[in-house]
């Protein structure tokens, strides 16, 4: 699946399919990633839904700052786009691809999200509901899906660091070395061997590689990833009005938790599940992924680099409940 630069700016990186099922205003399924923000590294999970649920179109968005389509590696961009800014930026990208293919239609329009993507939805979902700008042109449904770290940030300028480290490897390292180093030693290599897993390894190799080529990505990443773990926490009143008032308009929720993430504490997801799992509300779906065993391995947060089939077949699943 090509990718494409967004006609929105700023410009950013969009994977985008018609149905295989054609229809007359088919519903869109709109998918915001992680961070890093690339939708490169999700191509073949989408493809994989899209093969399975044929009636929809897909639109995914890679986060403001994330280009590499086109001419990505003349990008020097050197803004940074926050969490504040990636809620607008997705809105407007609907909002414009919306009104570009269905003019004065009314589009149902589903979420999958990952990671960050979650926050990011569910704030992107209160404009879609409350703004006159965008409720006119949408009904939304919807899907989900570190001490340490916060300790490094306070003593090292890592953003610089990084930068700084990326440029001295650029220098140093051919680009086949670079590559050989990705493949060989930083990306996980899959479970299983069949096409579709090894063709989404392939494309996180790739991905990974278009984040070392570019050092605006690598800025925004890692500032991303730092804001992260200092603005993301505890939002009951937000959380309340996502889990309990929305799904009173009808909306469907389906949040999917690995066993064990090393991005989302334990505490946090069991703050979630008490707080808001209710089995005769058939409108929220919560489902914890299965623990290792000698057979299958354990989704993971990373899914997209080497769990791609796995995790599709699960998505698929829920989709087929909504």
């Amino acid at each position: 699946m090509s990718l494409t630069t967004s006609t929105t700016e700023p410009y950013t990186t969009l994977y985008h399919r018609e149905p295989l099922h054609p229809s007359r205003n088919p519903p869109l399924l709109v998918f915001i990633p992680g961070n890093p923000g690339l939708i490169d590294y999700y191509t073949t999970y989408l493809d994989l839904i899209a093969k399975q649920h044929r009636h929809y179109e897909i639109l995914a968005i890679s986060h403001a700052g994330y280009q590499t389509s086109d001419d990505y590696e003349r990008v020097s961009n050197t803004d940074f786009y926050d969490l504040d800014y990636q809620v607008p930026h997705k809105c407007r990208v609907i909002r414009d691809h919306i009104l570009t293919t269905r003019r004065d239609q009314k589009v149902e329009v589903s979420f999958l999200c990952h990671s960050v993507g979650s926050y990011i939805m569910q704030r992107v979902a209160k404009r879609l509901v409350y703004d006159v700008e965008y409720n006119q042109i949408v009904n939304i449904k919807f899907s989900l899906s570190g001490q340490y770290f916060t300790s490094l940030f306070n003593w090292l300028p890592l953003v610089h660091v990084a930068v700084y480290l990326i440029v001295v490897l650029q220098w140093i390292l051919p680009d086949r070395a670079a590559e050989s180093l990705i493949r060989n030693r930083i990306i996980a290599k899959p479970a299983q061997t069949d096409k579709d897993s090894v063709e989404s390894w392939e494309n996180a190799v790739r991905a990974t590689k278009k984040i070392y080529k570019s050092r605006s990505i690598v800025r925004q990443t890692i500032t991303m990833a730092k804001e992260e773990l200092n603005r993301i926490h505890r939002d009951d009143e937000f959380n309340d009005w996502f889990f309990k008032e929305l799904p009173t308009s009808g909306a469907k929720l389906w949040c999917f938790f690995a066993p064990f993430d090393y991005w989302v504490h334990d505490n946090s997801r069991d703050y979630v599940l008490t707080r808001y799992h209710d089995a005769s509300n058939e409108n929220v779906r919560f489902e914890i992924g299965d623990a290792d065993t000698e057979e299958k391995k354990a989704i993971n947060h990373s899914f997209c680099i080497d769990q791609s089939v796995e995790f599709a077949e699960i998505t698929c699943a829920a989709l087929s409940k909504s």
